[in-house]
């Protein structure tokens, strides 16, 4: 489960577990670009942060952020959810890559 693989004190890489409030903190994973890494989230969570994510979007230079984050409504897979990120412009497709490949 995704709860196992973030729980217990292991890291993987790509997977954080954290309060959803978090996200929208200036310091969210700040070491790593931040709120601009964020790909994808729930639907449900996304409504729920709106006006914190476009808040934040804004404040990053990136006002339209919250539209480039993908969720299940566009992609359940890898695949999916680049094909997403590229037609969206992510900025995280610009960042140096923090898995190693």
């Amino acid at each position: 489960t995704l709860a196992g693989m973030i729980g217990g004190g292991q890291s993987t890489p790509g997977f954080l577990g954290h309060s959803k409030y978090n996200i929208t903190q200036r310091k969210f994973i700040s070491g790593d670009g931040g709120l601009l890494r964020l790909v994808w989230l729930p639907r449900a969570l996304k409504e729920e942060l709106r006006e914190r994510l476009l808040k934040r979007g804004a404040e990053l230079g990136v006002p339209d952020l919250i539209d480039r984050i993908a969720d299940e409504s566009v992609g359940v897979n890898e695949a999916e959810i680049l094909a997403f990120l590229r037609e969206r412009k992510h900025p995280v497709l610009e960042m140096e890559s923090i898995m190693g490949v």
